[in-house]
């Protein structure tokens, strides 16, 4: 390229703006790389002078950031934004009010939601000058050199759209497609632009060691890099990027890698060790977070060893989105094999790594049975879902207009989360399969699984599965008309039905009646940020008082006992050891809310206590006796209570918890004496347990119990007191 003209004023301006949704979120790896980019070129690094502003914009303070970006402007070159759908709307305001105020001001945007989007995106937004498609780190250089020379022609860059002329001759132009970036090594470090007490600083720290995913899943778009080959960039810089992350990193960053499949490659063993190396070399301890790849294997386990070993938190996500043929043949996607999720499952388990499994309801070819069914699958094999409704994004092929014609798609622009109306998505709310009733009746049914399953009734749902045949997903269905339609406790009703009304209208949350419950964990009076409050609110309400909960465990117990023949329950002794160890999880609830361990006492036949282990809902380590029953006390582990924060605490415990990450009494602190013989050490695991009500074997990963009974909730036997 030709040289740059002489400049004899001062550098001019450019500015990259990254509106977040995260507090503390200060390090934006997107603004790093397109500054470090920029500044390897020694014309535009001797031009410019560049600004970067991450800023949570939530609420309120929205305002204040376009107060503060505007008032940093003097006649700036240009100003870029990176684009996301949580930020979409707030970032072309923004860029409306500088378009505004600085009418000369080059308008960039760039993003996972604009590519490829240049129609929609400059009839919604016309101020904007120009669109990048794809990596742009590049191309922004090639267009901050252009603009340097006061050139407006801007058809030599490939991969950009833009608007040409002007008055009546201005119009939409698109240069020709670019190629991706084929040698990540010519892509400086985006933390080569970032102080050593800026990256101390920021609470979240995004990094990637490659780029690219070989799937061509529907539903995703991962930086436009799906169906392509995975591009790596070099370890040495990987290894001096990594040193220097931990090295400086504060007490409580969260170390999050954007690979999308981390461990499809081998070298990713090695990153592993490095990062497990680096965090012993300088005694840190950052939370590590992962998006493991689609198909676990032996790689996966030996990584997840590794960091489990080197004391960092990372479960491992085994994969599925649905279990349905169906939709998984619409959704481009090959899942895991049931057999082969449930092997390791047990695997992982055996080694004390948490795993979770990522379920999308709503997916095109879904049933709200085949739902269940699939649900149903990872929760037999001890797994831990989680549930997010359809998202539709944009560049996907769900979004390709024939697709949602022939699915009879239905959307509509709703909260991603309704604690949070801000954040909005195109949501699938029905399509050929799915009525949007179902639909509203899915995530009723998600809410109850993460309220009883996860929390409140783990061992007794547990044992009602294995002794009586019964789906646990049935047993949650019955807890959700209980919860939605009869819940003696009225906090908690009304907490419910709240979550219902404000799927079916967002503007419907009731703030007040969830921070009222939540109190001093609120912190400042905002829910922005937060996740899954109705369900946070709800728990907080029953377990903060003992005799509340049981009174309220004894009522959903006796509504599942209703709809379970008498011949299929469990005996009494097994029902009330069950109470006991599901009272004990309230405890440890409890103790996130007051600071405070609250051990407490059970009694527990031997037989309850393996399947428990076995299954996940206890520690992995357990030693069980051969038989007999087993005394001691339970509670909350010490390193929950480490640091405790009124402010904080219980609801970072209840995210883990929902999200998989721990569960109630799987890590809790246990103090035993068994009255029968003990064994050596835990027992092996073979895939079956020994039930104490039936004394016979009951498969740990098997899907359903046969035969078994129906379920039928209009059964009536005059159970009152299911203990």
């Amino acid at each position: 390229m030709s040289s740059l003209p002489e400049a004899a004023h001062r550098p001019r301006q450019v500015h990259l703006v990254d509106l977040t949704t995260i507090a503390g979120a200060s390090y934006s790896p997107t603004l790093g790389y397109l500054q470090a980019a920029a500044q390897a070129d020694p014309e535009v690094a001797a031009r410019c002078s560049f600004t970067r502003h991450a800023l949570l914009s939530r609420g309120s303070q929205f305002e204040q950031v376009c107060e503060q970006v505007l008032a940093s402007l003097d006649d700036p070159l240009a100003v870029a934004f990176t684009v996301y759908f949580w930020n979409r709307a707030k970032s072309l305001e923004l860029a409306r009010r500088i378009k505004q105020a600085w009418p000369g001001c080059h308008l960039v945007m760039g993003g996972n939601d604009v590519s490829y989007q240049q129609d929609v995106l400059f009839a919604e937004a016309p101020w904007v000058d120009v669109l990048v498609h794809g990596d742009g780190e590049f191309r922004f250089v090639e267009l901050l050199r252009t603009l340097l020379r006061g050139d407006e022609d801007l058809s030599s860059i490939d991969g950009l759209s833009y608007w040409a002329g002007s008055g009546a001759q201005r119009q939409l132009v698109s240069s020709k497609p670019a190629d991706r970036i084929a040698d990540l090594s010519t892509v400086p470090s985006p933390i080569s632009v970032y102080s050593d007490t800026e990256l101390a600083a920021t609470s979240l720290l995004v990094y990637e060691t490659n780029r690219g995913c070989p799937y061509s899943c529907a539903f995703c778009y991962w930086g436009g890099a799906t169906n392509s080959k995975v591009r790596q960039f070099p370890m040495d810089r990987i290894a001096a990027d990594v040193d220097r992350i931990i090295r400086v990193a504060g007490p409580h960053m969260m170390f999050a890698l954007a690979d999308a499949n981390f461990g499809i490659l081998p070298r990713d063993v090695d990153i592993a060790q490095l990062l497990v190396n680096t965090c012993q070399k300088y005694d840190k301890r950052v939370d590590f977070f992962v998006t493991w790849a689609k198909n676990s294997n032996k790689r996966i386990v030996k990584m997840a060893g590794l960091l489990r070993d080197g004391g960092l938190l990372a479960p491992v996500t085994l994969s599925a989105q649905s279990f349905s043929p169906t939709a998984l043949e619409l959704g481009n996607r090959s899942n895991i094999r049931a057999d082969h999720f449930r092997r390791l499952q047990t695997e992982f388990r055996d080694l004390g790594i948490p795993t979770y499994t990522d379920l999308i309801w709503g997916m095109p070819g879904e049933t709200y049975d085949s739902f269940l069914a699939g649900t149903e699958e990872v929760l037999t094999a001890g797994g831990a879902p989680i549930i997010f409704p359809l998202l539709l994004l944009n560049n996907t092929d769900y979004t390709r207009e024939k697709f949602m014609r022939d699915q009879k798609i239905v959307v509509r622009e709703l909260p991603v989360d309704v604690s949070d109306p801000e954040l909005t998505g195109d949501t699938v709310v029905a399509h050929a399969t799915m009525t949007e009733q179902e639909w509203l009746r899915g995530l009723e049914f998600r809410f109850c699984l993460y309220l009883f399953q996860k929390s409140l009734l783990r061992c007794t749902l547990r044992l009602l599965h294995s002794t009586g045949g019964v789906r646990m997903v049935d047993l949650c269905e019955l807890l959700r008309d209980f919860l939605f339609e009869r819940s003696p406790d009225p906090v908690a009703h009304a907490i419910a039905r709240n979550y219902r009304h404000s799927w079916q209208q967002p503007d419907r949350i009731d703030r007040r009646l969830i921070e009222g419950e939540l109190d001093i964990e609120v912190g400042g009076g905002e829910l922005y940020g937060r996740q899954e409050t109705h369900y946070e609110a709800l728990l907080h309400c029953l377990v903060k008082d003992r005799a509340g909960l049981e009174r309220f465990l004894d009522e959903a117990v006796a509504v599942l006992l209703r709809s379970v023949p008498e011949e299929s329950r469990p005996d009494r002794e097994s029902l009330r050891a069950a109470k006991e160890l599901d009272l004990a999880a309230g405890g440890v609830f409890r103790s996130m809310i007051t600071g405070t361990a609250e051990p407490l006492d059970f009694r527990v036949p031997a037989e309850l206590l393996v399947l428990l282990r076995d299954a996940g809902d206890l520690p992995p380590d357990l030693s069980c006796p051969a038989g007999g029953e087993v005394t001691g006390r339970i509670g909350t582990a010490p390193l929950h209570l480490q640091d405790f924060q009124p402010s904080y605490s219980f609801s970072r415990f209840v995210v883990l918890v929902w999200r998989g990450l721990v569960s109630p009494l799987r890590e809790a602190a246990v103090d035993w004496t068994a009255t029968g013989p003990p064994t050596a050490g835990p027992a092996p695991v073979t895939g079956s347990a020994t039930s104490s009500a039936t004394g016979g074997p009951v498969p740990v990963g098997a899907q359903r119990p046969a035969p078994g009974p129906a379920l039928d909730p209009e059964r009536t036997t005059g159970v009152h007191s299911p203990y």
